[in-house]
């Protein structure tokens, strides 16, 4: 009788990595577990099921009992999940404003959020024009070179705006903002006006504006963005569109349970002098 081949081996996979995995798919399926237990569920010795627990715990992912020894999972699981359900809810409750805002401009609109220094796109539409800016979840752009992170640096704490700057802010092109100091002015000016701009600073010939969606604490935690030509966004037609932007970032923001937002020019910020 004919052997069934094994499948081929992924020379991609971490071996440590996926027996990590493994110990943590197990708390789905109870919510406590002593070391024996778990050796035992895995198939893996003591000595290398303690180190794989240890590990995961230092980073504060799971918790040990002292008194009883048996491992939980920890708060760090609980944010995540959170954070996940939230970027989820925001994603699909921000995709009716967005394909208004999309269908009274004919531009691309797209909503992102702020992730190590980049701004993360999670819904996006498509304008209607033949010439447009194409978007796709998923996509990520350095936050000082864009609407939607400037946005959203402009209401995170002065340390944490400088230690970004600290890592260093790439030229994309001769407007792309490259130093702390013009970094901190210009967020200055987003707090100031309630709304951020990309001028040709990504990639020349596009600009974006965007302005702060707040969650149910009233905090920025997301932005919305309209993208275009430059050719068909000079200051008048910007002009036309902080309204339109601004409305619908509020919008999504009730959406989310936040309170009304203040009107762009009001200087609500965490860090407005």
């Amino acid at each position: 009788m004919r052997e069934t081949a094994d499948p081929p081996r992924d020379p991609y996979l971490l071996g440590s990595l996926r027996k990590g995995l493994e110990v943590i798919d197990c708390f789905t399926r109870q919510k406590t577990w002593s070391l024996g237990e778990l050796a035992a569920a895995l198939g893996q010795s003591k000595p290398t099921v303690f180190r794989i627990l240890h590990t995961i715990e230092a980073f504060g992912y799971l918790q040990r009992d002292p008194e009883t020894g048996r491992y939980a999972l920890a708060m760090r699981f609980h944010t995540l999940g959170s954070a996940a359900i939230h970027h989820e809810q925001l994603r699909w409750q921000a995709l009716p404003p967005l394909q208004d805002l999309a269908r009274e401009t004919g531009e691309t609109v797209h909503v992102g959020i702020l992730y190590d220094g980049e701004a993360i796109c999670v819904q996006a539409v498509e304008g209607t024009r033949l010439v447009r800016m194409h978007a796709y979840v998923g996509k990520r752009t350095p936050a000082h070179a864009s609407a939607l992170g400037k946005v959203l640096l402009a209401h995170l704490p002065h340390a944490e705006v400088d230690a970004l700057a600290e890592r260093g802010l790439t030229r994309f092109t001769s407007r792309t903002i490259t130093s702390a100091a013009a970094l901190r002015e210009a967020l200055h000016q987003v707090r100031a006006q309630g709304y951020a701009m990309d001028d040709e600073e990504m990639e020349l010939g596009l600009r974006c504006l965007g302005a702060p969606i707040t969650d149910h604490t009233g905090r920025p935690c997301a932005a919305v963005a309209v993208s275009a030509p430059a050719m068909r966004m000079d200051p008048a037609r910007i002009a036309e569109l902080i309204p339109q932007v601004s409305s619908t970032a509020q919008r999504i923001s009730r959406m989310l349970g936040s309170p009304s937002m203040q009107s762009p020019g009001s200087g609500r910020g965490a860090n407005a002098a």
